[in-house]
This record gives structure tokens, sequence and C-alpha cells, in this order.
């Protein structure tokens, strides 16, 4: 009986200790797989290296294709929409005409006119 309660006893203490052994573990696991803290102390230690990543991948991202979504829009009935048809559709075609060759050069007027100001904001003018 002594023997059975001895070898009992041992079983409990070797169980308390496997126990205390598995929490410390398990502990130190969770220390080394806590990735909010990991980051926080990378950015603390390698703050320039991070901001030079995100400024990158700004970078990268703003160089994207803008996404074109479609919008379909229908009219409430069957029939279709009424078109510009005689005088107003003419006007209507040769103003889209005009405004297509008329985008690109205003668009290269208006650059080279805030590039020179630009060029010319840059020197020092004496006055004299």
């Amino acid at each position: 009986m002594a023997n059975a309660k001895e070898q009992k006893q041992r079983l409990t203490n070797e169980l308390a200790d496997l126990r205390a052994r598995v929490r410390n573990q398990t502990q130190l696991v969770r220390r080394q797989l806590d990735l909010r803290q990991y980051f926080a102390n990378s950015l603390r230690q390698h703050s320039v290296g991070w901001m030079s990543f995100a400024a990158i991948a700004g970078w990268l991202l703003s160089r994207l294709p803008a996404r074109k979504k479609k919008v379909y829009v229908q009219a409430k009935t069957n029939e279709a929409l009424p078109k510009a048809s005689g005088r107003n559709g003419l006007l209507l075609a040769v103003g889209k005409g005009a405004w297509s060759v008329a985008k690109p050069l205003l668009t290269a007027y208006l650059t080279q006119k805030l590039a020179d100001r630009a060029r010319s904001g840059f020197r020092r003018k004496k006055r004299g």
C-alpha cells in the first residue's frame, strides 16, 4: 500500500512538472509568434527601411492603370433613346471632332506655358 501511495505521489509530481514545462514552452512559442510585437520592434529598429519600402510600394501602386468600369444605363421602356438628328446632330458631331483636335493642342500649349513659367521662376531677376 505504501508503495502504491509513493507511486501515485511520484506520478502526480511528474505530471505537475510536465504541465509546468508545457506551459513555459507554450509561452515561449507565443512570444516568438507574436507578429504584432515583431513588426513593432522591426519598425522601431529599421524605420528608414520600412519608410523606403512604403514609398516604393506607394510609387508602384500609383503607376498602376486606373480601373475602367463600364456602366450600362437602360431606359425604363424598351424603346431606343432618341438620338440628336438634323442640325443638332451635325453640330454635336462637329463639336466632338473639334474638341478631339483642340484638346491635345490646348494641353501642349498649357504645358509649355507652365514649364516656361516654372523655369523663369527659378531665375532671379535683378531689379534696377
